[in-house]
């Protein structure tokens, strides 16, 4: 948090540049994910959601004002959960099981295709700078820095800065999803991966932590968030799946003779 708001006065400009190419794109992941819940609750039988309007992608239904203000403070927040009655699901556990994949599964989907999206805008770049650098040059950038910043680099050559943010824009809104579906598989009360967890091995006839254990669990969480040590594993494991992501990607551009 606090390594946060430092930058911010380091670098004023750059992190402003930052807000406004990132906050979209976690705003819109935020949103998709909520409604992944919504419409399969609807799905088992419960429109609970669907009547209170939170069957949608319109972020003002979905954002929780706190939430919201620390995801620009500290680059960590929240939605609203989706209102949810379990006495209407047609099988109890097996729609609940359902319904607390469906943010994360609606994440991990957002995920693959923002990666690829970004692999065709970088397969044109490539393309339109042919003549300009080779492949082997590419490819020896590729071994040498982070795929998704060579990746930038050539799309801004190629297509001009606005080109560049764009890609940018693209990155945020797919590394969002990857976050939001590792983090919510948590077995945490009130994470999605509680009910997971619940579900498949504890079997507890109740689907919810009580009252008392979810306030202890979630304020235990939000300590671990604000301190840093959920960013640092979540950190390693986003890590882990952008660097095989990136080994796949460029393992396609040499599939088709775009580089060495």
């Amino acid at each position: 948090m606090i390594s946060y708001i430092d930058e911010f006065f380091r670098d004023p400009k750059g992190m402003l540049i930052f807000f406004l190419l990132a906050f979209p794109g976690r705003i819109l992941a935020l949103s998709l994910h909520e409604f992944g819940h919504a419409w399969v609750a609807h799905r088992c039988g419960d429109d609970t959601a669907k009547m209170m309007g939170r069957m949608t992608v319109n972020p003002l239904k979905h954002l929780d004002p706190l939430g919201t203000i620390l995801m620009l403070v500290v680059g960590f927040g929240w939605a609203k959960p989706v209102p949810v009655n379990p006495r209407n699901y047609r099988d109890y556990r097996r729609d609940d099981l359902k319904v607390s994949v469906a943010g994360v599964t609606m994440n991990l989907i957002l995920f693959c295709v923002g990666n690829l999206l970004m692999l065709a805008l970088l397969a044109f770049a490539i393309a339109r700078s042919r003549d300009e650098m080779t492949g082997r040059t590419l490819a020896l950038l590729f071994e040498r820095y982070d795929y998704y910043n060579v990746a930038i680099y050539q799309v801004e050559q190629s297509f001009g800065e606005i080109a560049g943010y764009i890609f940018q824009m693209l990155y945020y809104f797919t590394v969002t999803n990857l976050v939001l579906c590792v983090f919510n598989l948590l077995p945490i009360p009130p994470l999605d991966g509680y009910h997971v967890l619940n579900d498949l091995v504890l079997r507890r006839k109740q689907l919810f932590a009580n009252p008392q254990t979810a306030r202890i669990a979630s304020t235990a969480l939000f300590v671990l968030v604000l301190t840093g040590v959920v960013g640092r594993v979540l950190g390693w494991v986003d890590g882990q799946i952008l660097t095989g992501a990136g080994n796949l990607a460029v393992s396609a551009l040499r599939a088709f003779g775009m580089i060495a």
